[in-house]
């Protein structure tokens, strides 16, 4: 059975995103009504766009996350959860920056040099509310 997606026009006239940009997020949006919700791999992402990096499947991402169209979050090693709706963003937009610091901290522990606080991502900058 063959299906379409349907495709918004300001997606497809859209000039900041990039072409690859617009297809990550056209591959993650078609899977928003699956069983458990849009699981989708870096590798299963490469193959469908061609890009060989998954640096820059992350970056693309980031982008996309940035201009408030989606968020993930890392649910196993390989895997990531993709979410379309406003507040579960947010939550997840929380998640990654606590566990960004985290890893930084960790990080500059294994290194034995002290944390950059110039570099620690704080939640009260993305969410004013945030106490």
């Amino acid at each position: 059975m063959k299906y379409f997606e349907k495709v918004d026009r300001e997606l497809i006239h859209n000039k900041v995103l990039t072409a690859n940009e617009k297809m990550v997020y056209i591959i993650c949006y078609s899977f928003r009504s699956a069983p458990k919700g849009c699981r989708i791999s870096y590798e299963y992402l490469k193959q469908r766009t061609g890009i060989k990096d998954s640096r820059t499947i992350t970056k693309i991402l980031d982008r996309l996350t940035l201009f408030g169209m989606l968020a993930r979050k890392q649910i196993s090693n390989k895997t990531l959860h993709f979410v379309f709706d406003k507040p579960t963003m947010q939550d997840y937009i929380k998640h990654n920056i606590n566990k960004r610091n985290k890893l930084k901290k960790v990080n500059a522990k294994r290194l034995n040099k002290p944390v950059n606080k110039s570099k620690v991502l704080r939640i009260k900058d993305y969410f004013p509310t945030h106490k």
